[in-house]
C-alpha cells in the first residue's frame, strides 16, 4: 500500500471511529465503516482513487455542515444561462464558423463608425491584446469569422484561436491524461507569463463551444447525405460487419459483438450542505447532451429496472460459475460507493472494435438491466443470428431467456457466448457449453475486445471523476469517436490480414493432426464432437447428483430428531450459563431465549412430520427404524460429498491439462493458475466435507488427504475415481493425449470458419471503400457546382462541400494503406488466400426496413442515399445519380455527362492507388 493510500485509510478510520460524527448520514463513511469491519467488500476499480475521493467528499461535506453558511444566493443557473446565451447566437456563430473553415479570415473592411472591444487572444505560442470591431451579427460571430472562439457569450475577456483548440482536442484524444489545467499551464510557459488562475475555466468554456460547433457542422453534413437518423452511425460504423453484399455465403453468426461493464469511469456527485446528512445535489443545471449517437437513453435502460426483473433474475442455484464472478451476484451489483452518481459504463463493440452503444451505470454495479437494454437495441437494428460475447454469458443466457425479451431473442436465434480469456476462469461444465473454442461458427474470435478497449479508456478516469455530467459524457464520447475513426478504422485492414495469416498458420498443422488421428484410430472429427457431448453429459449428471437433495420422509424425520436433540442440549447449556447472571441482563440469557424459541419451532415441525408418517410414539436413538433411516441419510450425504469432490477434482485436472499444453500463452497460464487457486479452496472445503461424511457411514470409508489431491496431475492418480460408477478415468475423452488432440482439431475447424468469414468481410471492406469514395465525391462535386444556383446558395453549398471533404478524408486518408496491406496479403499467400479484392454489389434497400421511422425511398425523387442503398432499378453505386436534385429523367445530358465523368475519375483513382502500391513495391512507377 502506498503512503498516500495508507494516510487516506488512517483518516477514514479515525473519522469512522469519531463518536461525535454520525457516520450513518454520510454514504461514504458508512460504506468505509462496513468495509473496515469486514461486513462488505470494497469495490475498487482498475483506475483506483475511490478511497481518496471518499475522504475528500466527506471532509468537504463535514466542513460545510459545521460552518452552516446562511448565504441564500445561488448561481446554480449560471451555466445554463451562459448556454442559453450562446444558443441564441448559434445560427450566426455556426455560419461564421463554417465561413472561416471554408475561406479563412475575411479581408478587413472599413466601417464608418465601428464599435471596438479589447480582448486577449490566446494562440498556441503567443498571446496578445487586440482591439477588435464588433460585427453586426453579434460579437461572438464576428470573432468566429476571424478564427477566434470566445469564452463568454457577450463580453469575453479571453478568446482562443481555433488552431489552439484543435491542437488540444487531438492531443487530449491521444493522451486523455492531458487535462485542460495542464494545457493552460503549458500555454503560460510557452508565452513566458505566469499562469492565470482562471485561464483553465475560460479555456473549458471556449473548448465546449468549439466542440459544439463541430458537432452541429457534422450534423449538417450528415443531413445533406441522408445520414442523420439516430441509428445510422451504429448500423454503418463497421463496413466489415454491416456492408453486406449480394451473393454472400450464409454465416452461422451474421454479426459478432462483445459487451462488458467497466467501473473506472465513475463520477462524484456534488452535494450541498445539510446538518442531517450529505444533502441534495447542488450541481449546476446543464441541459446539453453530448451523446452523439453513442449513448443509449437512460429512460430506455430504466425500462429494464430491477422491479421489472425481480421475477426473472436467476437464483444461480444451477450455475456452477456463481462462486467465481461477482457480477453474477445481484445483491453485490446493486451496491456501490455512496458518493458516486455514474458508477461506470457498459460498452458494446463489434468484433473489429467499433463502438456500437454505450450505457451509463447509475449508482449501482453491473445490473442485468444494462445488458438487456443493449441486447434489445441490437435485436432492433441488426436482426437475426447475432453472437453476443459477455464474460458471464452463461448466467446472462438464463436471465435473457426468462425476461420479456426471451421470445424475441429465441426467434432471432441470438446466442450468448463467453470470451476465450474469461472462459478459462469458468467452470468446466460452463466451458463445454460456452467456450469460444467449442462454438461452431465463431472462428478464432476471442470476444475480448471490451477488455482491450477498457485498458486504454481507463486513462479517462482522472478527467471524469470530478467532472459534471455533461463534461463526463463529452469526454467519453469524444474519446470513443476519435478512437473509432483514427485507431480502429485505421487498423481494420491490419486486423483482417492478421487474422487471415493466423488462421492459415493454424491450418499448417493439419497434416500433423491428421497423422495423430490416424494413430488414435479416429476416422473423422465427428468423434471429437461426440466426445465433447459425452463430457458435457457426464459433467451435467455429476453436477445434478452433487446437488441432489431428495430425502425420504424417514430421513427427514431423523434429521428433525437430531436437530431437536441438539436444540435441547443448547437449552441446557444456556440454562447453566445464565444461573450466575441476572435474567434479561446478560448475553447468556439472550442465547437461552433464542434456543427456547428455536426448540419450539422444531417441535412444531416434528409434530407435522409425525402426523404425516402416522407416528404415535416418538422414535429414540435406539429405535430400529431410526437406526435404518439414519444410516440411509448418512449414505446419501456421503454420496453427495463424493460427487461434489469428484466434480471439482475432474474440472481442476482438465484445467491443468490446458495450462500445461504447448501454445498456451503466459497471460492465459497466469489466468488459469489464478482460477485454479480459487478452485483449490473449494477442493479443500469439499475434501473436509467428504472426510466427515466418510467417517459417519457404516462401514467408514478411507479419508482423503488434501495435499495429495492438490498434487494430482492425471485422472488416473485419483484412486476414488476407480471405484466410481461413472468410470471417468476409463473414458476415452478423459486421456490427456486425446484431449490435446481434440482441442487441436477444434482449432482447425475454427480457423476454417475464420477464413470463410474473412473472405466475406474483406470483400465488404473493399466494396465499401469504393462506394463510399464515389458517393462522397459525387455529393461534393454536386455541392461545388454553381449552375442554376443563387449566390447565397452557392456560398452555402461551397462551405458545406469543404466540410464534406473533411468528413470524407477522416477515413479516406487510410484507403491507400488499407489496400497496400490487403494486396500484400494476396501476394504473400498466393492461391491459399481466397479473399477477393474485386468490389461486389451491395444489397438492395428493399431487403432492409426503413431506419427509425424514415419515409421509404421512392423512385420519383432521387434523395441522398447511403452508399449502396439505391432504388430497385439501380444496382451498384456506380449507376446512381449523384446530384440529388431531381429524377434521372429530368437531368439534362450535360449533367449526366459530368456525373459519369466524375464517377469514372473516382473509380480510376481507386484502381490507380492499388496499381501504384504494386509498382512501388517493384521499384517501378506508373508512368514507366
Amino acid at each position: 500500500m502506498s503512503t498516500t493510500n495508507r494516510q487516506n485509510l488512517q483518516a477514514l478510520q479515525n473519522l469512522a471511529a469519531d463518536n461525535t460524527f454520525d457516520a450513518a448520514n454520510f454514504p461514504g463513511v458508512s460504506t468505509v465503516a462496513s468495509v473496515l469491519d469486514g461486513r462488505e467488500q470494497a469495490q475498487i476499480s482498475h483506475a483506483g482513487g475511490e478511497m481518496a475521493d471518499t475522504l475528500e467528499d466527506i471532509i468537504e461535506m463535514t466542513e460545510r455542515a459545521r460552518t452552516r453558511c446562511k448565504d441564500t444566493r445561488t448561481r446554480r443557473d449560471r451555466t445554463q444561462r451562459r448556454n442559453d446565451a450562446f444558443l441564441a447566437q448559434m445560427p450566426d456563430m455556426l455560419n461564421a464558423y463554417s465561413s472561416f473553415r471554408a475561406r479563412g479570415r475575411p479581408a478587413e473592411e472599413e466601417d464608418g463608425d465601428p464599435e471596438y472591444y479589447n480582448v486577449l487572444v490566446v494562440d498556441l505560442f503567443s498571446d496578445e491584446k487586440l482591439v477588435l470591431p464588433k460585427g453586426c451579427g453579434g460579437f461572438s460571430a464576428a470573432l468566429l469569422r476571424l478564427g477566434l472562439v470566445p469564452s463568454a457569450p457577450w463580453t469575453p475577456s479571453f478568446v482562443f484561436t481555433m488552431a489552439t483548440l484543435d491542437f488540444y482536442r487531438v492531443s487530449h484524444a491521444r493522451c486523455p491524461q492531458f487535462s485542460i489545467y495542464a494545457f493552460t499551464k503549458t500555454l503560460a510557459d510557452l508565452h513566458g507569463v505566469p499562469p492565470r488562475s482562471t485561464m483553465h475555466q475560460h479555456f473549458s468554456i471556449a473548448f465546449d463551444l468549439y466542440l459544439d460547433l463541430r458537432r452541429r457542422t457534422e450534423t449538417q453534413v450528415l443531413r445533406s447525405l441522408g445520414r442523420d437518423s439516430p441509428a445510422w452511425r451504429m448500423k454503418n460504423c463497421c463496413p466489415a460487419c454491416t456492408y453486406k453484399l449480394q451473393g454472400e455465403d450464409e454465416l452461422i453468426f451474421s454479426m459478432l459483438v462483445t459487451m462488458d461493464g467497466n467501473d473506472s469511469l465513475k463520477r462524484v456527485l456534488r452535494r450541498g450542505p445539510d446538518p442531517d446528512g450529505p444533502g441534495d445535489s447542488n450541481e449546476r443545471y446543464d441541459d446539453r447532451d453530448a451523446g452523439d449517437g453513442y449513448y443509449l437513453p437512460r429512460e430506455k435502460v430504466d425500462e429494464w429496472a430491477r422491479k421489472r426483473l425481480a421475477d426473472v433474475l436467476p437464483t444461480d442455484d444451477n450455475n456452477p460459475c456463481k462462486e467465481h464472478w461477482k457480477n453474477m451476484v445481484n445483491d453485490v451489483t446493486a451496491k456501490m460507493w455512496g458518493i458516486f452518481d455514474e458508477t461506470g459504463i457498459f460498452l458494446c463493440l463489434c468484433r473489429h472494435g467499433f463502438a456500437l452503444v454505450l450505457v451509463d451505470m447509475l449508482r449501482s454495479g453491473e445490473l442485468s438491466k444494462y445488458p438487456l437494454a443493449v441486447v434489445e437495441h441490437l435485436l432492433t437494428h441488426f436482426g437475426v443470428d447475432l453472437g453476443v460475447g459477455y464474460d458471464i454469458g452463461c448466467h446472462f443466457c438464463t436471465t435473457l431467456d426468462k425476461s420479456e425479451l426471451g421470445p424475441e431473442a429465441r426467434e432471432a436465434r441470438l446466442r450468448c457466448l463467453v470470451g476465450a480469456f474469461h472462459g478459462h476462469a469458468h467452470n468446466r461444465l460452463c466451458q463445454v457449453c460456452f467456450l469460444a473454442l467449442y462454438v461452431k461458427g465463431l472462428g478464432i474470435e476471442d470476444l475480448e475486445g471490451c477488455e482491450r478497449r477498457f485498458s486504454r479508456s481507463n486513462a479517462l478516469a482522472g478527467c471524469c471523476r470530478r467532472a459534471s455530467r455533461f463534461h463526463r459524457q463529452q469526454e467519453i464520447t469524444a474519446y470513443f469517436k476519435h478512437t473509432d475513426d483514427f485507431d480502429v478504422y485505421a487498423s481494420l485492414a491490419t486486423f483482417l490480414c492478421s487474422n487471415y495469416e493466423q488462421s492459415l498458420k493454424i491450418l499448417d498443422d493439419e497434416g500433423a493432426v491428421r497423422r495423430l488421428m490416424w494413430e488414435e484410430d479416429i476416422v473423422d472429427g465427428n468423434e471429437f464432437v461426440q466426445a465433447l457431448a459425452d463430457e458435457r453429459v457426464y459433467l451435467q449428471e455429476l453436477y445434478k447428483s452433487s446437488k441432489n437433495t431428495v430425502e425420504t420422509p424417514e430421513t427427514r424425520y431423523v434429521a428433525c430428531l437430531d436437530n431437536d436433540i441438539a436444540n435441547a442440549a443448547a437449552v441446557r447449556q444456556a440454562q447453566s450459563d445464565t444461573a450466575a447472571f441476572t435474567p434479561g441482563k446478560s448475553k447468556a440469557d439472550i442465547a437461552l431465549r433464542h434456543a427456547l424459541e428455536k426448540r419450539e419451532r422444531m417441535a412444531m415441525v416434528l409434530a407435522e412430520v409425525e402426523r404425516g408418517l402416522n407416528i404415535t410414539t416418538r422414535w429414540t436413538v435406539e429405535h430400529p427404524r431410526y437406526i435404518a433411516a439414519q444410516k440411509e441419510a448418512r449414505l446419501l450425504k456421503y454420496q453427495r460429498a463424493l460427487d461434489r469432490l469428484e466434480l471439482l477434482v475432474v474440472e481442476r485436472l482438465f484445467e491443468l491439462t490446458k495450462m500445461n499444453q504447448s501454445g498456451t500463452g503466459y497471460k492465459m497460464r497466469k489466468h488459469i493458475a489464478k482460477s485454479l487457486q480459487a478452485r483449490s479452496k473449494a477442493v479443500r472445503s469439499a475434501v473436509a466435507k467428504y472426510n466427515a461424511a466418510a467417517a459417519a457411514v457404516t462401514p467408514p470409508r478411507e479419508p482423503v488427504d488434501i495435499e495429495k489431491v492438490l498434487e494430482y496431475a492425471f485422472l488416473a492418480d485419483f484412486d476414488l475415481l476407480r471405484h466410481r460408477h461413472h468410470g471417468v478415468d476409463q473414458q476415452y475423452w478423459a486421456r490427456p493425449a486425446y484431449r490435446s488432440l481434440m482441442n487441436k482439431w477444434f482449432r482447425l475447424e475454427r480457423a476454417r470458419e475464420e477464413l470463410k468469414r474473412l473472405d466475406i468481410e474483406i470483400r465488404r471492406f473493399v466494396t465499401w471503400m469504393r462506394d463510399e469514395g464515389v458517393f462522397l465525391r459525387k455529393r461534393e462535386a454536386a455541392l461545388r457546382k454553381t449552375e442554376g444556383k443563387s449566390e447565397e446558395q452557392v456560398e452555402a453549398d461551397y462551405e458545406l462541400a469543404v466540410h464534406l471533404e473533411e468528413y470524407r478524408m477522416r477515413r479516406g486518408r487510410f484507403e491507400q494503406s488499407h489496400m497496400m496491406r490487403l494486396r500484400a496479403l494476396k501476394r504473400k499467400w498466393g492461391p491459399r488466400c481466397t479473399a477477393s479484392l474485386t468490389p461486389g454489389v451491395p444489397l438492395m434497400p428493399v431487403s432492409r426496413p426503413a431506419v427509425d421511422g424514415d419515409e421509404p425511398e421512392t423512385m420519383d425523387v432521387d434523395l441522398p442515399r447511403e452508399p449502396g442503398m439505391a432504388g430497385e432499378e439501380q444496382g451498384d453505386l456506380s449507376t446512381q445519380e449523384g446530384d440529388g436534385h431531381g429524377s434521372a429523367d429530368e437531368d439534362d445530358s450535360d449533367a449526366e455527362g459530368d456525373e459519369a465523368h466524375d464517377e469514372h475519375v473516382s473509380e480510376m483513382l481507386f484502381k490507380l492507388a492499388g496499381l501504384g502500391i504494386d509498382a512501388e513495391e517493384r521499384g517501378e512507377s506508373i508512368a514507366d
